[in-house]
C-alpha cells in the first residue's frame, strides 16, 4: 500500500514500552499503530502528515 490516507490521528495512549497511536479511517474503523521506528517513518507536525509502514497484522488485508 503506498500513498494511501489510512485516516486521521484521534488518541495516542502509553504502554509500558512505547506509545500506540489510534487512526480512524472515514467509516469508523480502527488502526492501531505502535510507535516505533519499523512503523512510523516520519511525522510532520506543520502540515499534519505522518508516513508510516504497515507491518503484516497491523490492518486486515481487505483493508489496504
Amino acid at each position: 500500500m503506498t500513498g494511501k490516507h489510512l485516516g486521521n490521528l484521534v488518541d495516542v495512549f502509553p504502554t509500558g514500552s512505547n506509545d500506540v497511536y489510534v487512526v480512524k479511517d472515514e467509516l469508523g474503523k480502527q488502526t492501531l499503530l505502535p510507535a516505533i521506528g519499523d512503523v512510523i517513518k516520519s511525522v510532520d507536525v506543520e502540515s499534519k502528515k505522518m508516513i508510516v509502514h504497515l507491518l503484516e497484522g497491523l490492518k486486515e488485508k481487505d483493508e489496504v
